[in-house]
């Protein structure tokens, strides 16, 4: 039932008496009173922007910075959970901490920025990791490990957003680490709804899963439906990834109960997981309207990244029914809504779901501008990914290099500093033994002495001789497997752009510029010579070990030494199989026929055979 009218003239007077009130004691009871009015009846309360903005000037007007703060924050937060994600709410949380920012309450502050990072998290702002790290900055002036923590988790949140995931799993976990510390429950079940997303990224579905339901069931018995709800969402989706549907015939269901009404933005993303799950179970009819009413359920949030979401869905189910000019409108809807947003990778999406949708409409010259737009914008955005893990690498070894530098410079100096000791050493003894000429015996122990002196500075610099011999060793090994890093960048991005201008080819009847494009690229060779400057380094680094191990063994192939080195350098079987560009049942078998070459016994170890030579 809807907010009565009896319960608007009340909400209307209240909020004359904030206006005109000249005392703040009745203006913040006023502003009591339409708070819980408003969430009394939350699911039907229509959220009227010029009521919340009647608001804000009411806010405006109280003295004490702190409660005016609190009231901005407790409104704003009021319309988020009204499905109001918009610029209003946005503003009165700015206020709030602009309110707080003058004062010496850092904790308060702290919670203050939390609010206006946690907005932009749930609408995907450029700025969320800059807010996100800013409120780390305040939780540390605060000291308390509570907001650092919290702090912790909305920055790998922001980096979940941005797509890096390696700094989003560390921030995560040392967030969790910091909430078990102090027994915060329900932090801890925030910062494993993240932690889904990360194992999820990461293709890890039974870890994704685990924490999912580790934070359902402690907002389960805290008493928190809505956050429970929403982990039962999250949840859904995994199993939907998985295609696991039973699970999520069991898990969804109950969270609509609980988010129908009340949230909007969960309800919609459940209208979305419906649609998923009925369009996996074959019921396209049913999967269709589900996905209508979320996107109409959307349009009163306008979450442009879930409309994709809904269209592409759309475009599978009508493909699926045969209807592809249906497909084909909501293909070009996808399109025209990701060119508006700030995402690239939505942006890829929707391209490619627009070149087979075209062409599966006969407009074939649509499909072919699409897909070459398509692989220039995953050319960039690969490139960009591995400049930046490139530059990232370059670095560390620069830092490192750096580093081994200025140890070398420091055993140059003690070495001399040595040899300056014995040099002295022996002056000392040769003065010694000319004043003391008549006393054989003390010149003779003298002597013994110095001997092991020297024999000592020698050792010693034998000892630094042979640290800096090792130095340079460890960083040419470094560097062969920097090389090897590069070779697998290049090898993945060739391959990557050749199985794309494949899948063109089959879709598209002109293949004159594509046979070209893929004649230009010689990935064979390029790989084949990329291997071959490898191999010729390790070689050259490894002379004795190649000499032994193919005096041996006479018959190794190219590809055998290729096995071997890497092993020889400790690469496990997931990263042999990233840099060889074959799955780990091809390692095995390649292992498998190296070892019948070696003459390897069952019992006999690979690795320790070859570290052997």
């Amino acid at each position: 039932m809807h907010i009565s009218r009896i319960s608007w003239i009340i909400l209307f007077c209240l909020s004359y008496v904030v206006c005109n009130s000249q005392n703040e004691i009745y203006d913040q009871t006023a502003l009591d009173s339409i708070y819980e009015h408003f969430k009394a009846d939350l699911g039907n309360a229509n959220a009227d922007s010029k009521f919340f903005e009647a608001l804000d000037s009411s806010i405006q007007r109280l003295e004490v910075d702190t409660t005016a703060a609190l009231y901005y924050h407790k409104f704003a937060n009021l319309r988020l959970n009204m499905g109001h994600w918009d610029s209003i709410a946005e503003q009165m949380h700015k206020n709030g901490y602009e309110r707080l920012k003058s004062t010496e309450y850092q904790c308060k502050l702290a919670i203050s920025q939390f609010n206006l990072t946690r907005f932009s998290l749930f609408q995907n702002h450029p700025n969320t990791l800059e807010r996100a790290k800013h409120s780390l900055e305040i939780a540390k002036k605060c000291g308390e490990l509570e907001r650092i923590a919290h702090a912790q988790s909305y920055i790998g949140a922001a980096y979940i957003n941005i797509n890096d995931y390696k700094n989003a799993l560390t921030n995560l976990l040392e967030s969790e680490k910091n909430y078990t510390t102090i027994k915060d429950s329900t932090g801890i079940a925030m910062v494993n709804l993240d932690l889904a997303i990360v194992y999820t990224h990461f293709q890890e579905d039974l870890k994704s899963i685990a924490a999912t339901k580790k934070a359902a069931m402690i907002y389960k018995k805290a008493g928190r439906t809505m956050n429970y709800a929403v982990a039962l969402i999250d949840m859904s989706s995994t199993y939907l990834d998985m295609e696991e549907t039973d699970s999520v015939l069991k898990y969804l269901p109950v969270a609509h109960k609980i988010v129908k009404d009340k949230h909007q933005l969960a309800n919609a993303y459940v209208y979305q997981h419906y649609g998923n799950l009925y369009g996996q179970l074959g019921r396209y009819d049913e999967a269709i309207d589900n996905l209508k009413t979320g996107l109409k359920i959307n349009e009163g949030i306008d979450d442009r990244g879930l409309n994709i979401n809904f269209y592409s869905f759309l475009v599978d189910n009508y493909k699926k029914k045969g209807n592809n000019a249906i497909a084909y409108k909501y293909a070009l809807k996808s399109d025209s809504v990701s060119k508006l947003i700030d995402d690239k990778y939505e942006k890829l999406k929707s391209l490619l779901t627009l070149a087979n949708t075209s062409h599966d409409v006969n407009k074939h010259e649509e499909s072919r501008n699409a897909f070459l737009e398509y692989i220039k914008l995953k050319d960039s955005i690969l490139g960009a990914e591995k400049q930046k893990e490139v530059a990232a690498l370059e670095k560390f070894y620069e830092a490192e290099k750096r580093d081994n530098q200025i140890k070398i410079q420091q055993q140059e100096n003690d070495l001399l500093t040595t040899k300056n000791t014995a040099a002295n050493n022996r002056n000392i003894a040769l003065i010694i033994s000319l004043l003391l000429l008549a006393a054989i015996a003390y010149a003779l122990i003298n002597k013994f002495r110095l001997k092991a002196t020297k024999q000592e500075a020698i050792t010693k610099v034998t000892e630094l001789e042979n640290d800096n011999l090792n130095q340079k060793i460890e960083y040419q090994k470094r560097e062969l497997a920097s090389k090897a890093l590069h070779i697998a960048q290049k090898n993945e991005m060739l391959i990557e752009l050749k199985e794309d201008l494949t899948t063109i080819k089959k879709d598209n009847t002109n293949n004159t510029r594509v046979n070209h494009l893929i004649n230009k690229l010689h990935i064979d060779k390029q790989i084949d010579d990329n291997w071959e400057q490898f191999t010729t380094q390790f070689i050259e680094m490894n002379p004795s070990f190649y000499k032994s191990i193919t005096e041996l063994h006479s018959d190794l192939t190219k590809n055998d030494i290729r096995l071997i080195a890497l092993l020889k350098m400790k690469y496990d079987s997931n990263s042999i199989a990233s840099l060889l560009n074959i799955s780990l049942e091809g390692v095995k078998k390649a292992r498998y026929r190296l070892r019948k070459k070696l003459n390897l016994s069952s019992e006999e170890n690979l690795e320790k055979h070859i570290m052997s030579f």
